[in-house]
């Protein structure tokens, strides 16, 4: 089997990747070709599905996640034995796999890489929380962050 050349810039995204159990990460994983995959409620309900099981089952703690038409940010923290590349990997098998079958796709679903960044004590995760939650104002989707459907928080956002 020929070995796969890495895209441009795909190393750095690894370079440095870290998981530290109990820290908080900004994630950020967009879908293949940024296909506008999440323009519906029950597509984004597989994401929330598979985000629930990892939660359930003592791997992540979600603090915020907001599903955009071809991006996803996730805020989380890593509490079980699963590594931050493990998570994301279980994320993207579980819902390439129901959206696949639900939306009878025939193309990758997520673009490989992923973008993540460990936050760090000077850092703020409610401002973070913040940056993803006014993604949608940010994007033309919406005028107010609270018009848009697909986001879930532990906090109450205003």
């Amino acid at each position: 089997m020929k070995a796969r050349i890495p895209e441009r810039g795909t190393r750095q995204l690894r370079k440095g990747r870290l998981s530290q159990k109990e820290s908080y990460y900004f994630i950020t994983t967009c879908t293949c070709n940024k296909q506008r995959l999440f323009v519906d409620e029950h597509s984004v309900r597989i994401v929330f599905d598979a985000l629930d099981w990892l939660e359930q089952s003592g791997f992540i703690e979600v603090h915020f996640c907001i599903v955009m038409p071809d991006h996803l940010h996730l805020v989380m923290q890593l509490v079980g034995e699963k590594s931050l590349s493990d998570v994301v990997k279980s994320l993207k098998q579980f819902t390439s796999r129901r959206l696949r079958q639900v939306r009878r796709l025939e193309v990758p679903v997520w673009q490989e890489q992923f973008y993540d960044h460990m936050l760090r004590r000077d850092e703020s995760l409610i401002e973070t929380i913040r940056y993803c939650w006014f993604n949608p104002v940010r994007a033309g989707l919406v005028k107010y962050p609270n018009d848009y459907p697909y986001w879930k928080s532990k906090y109450k956002l205003d």
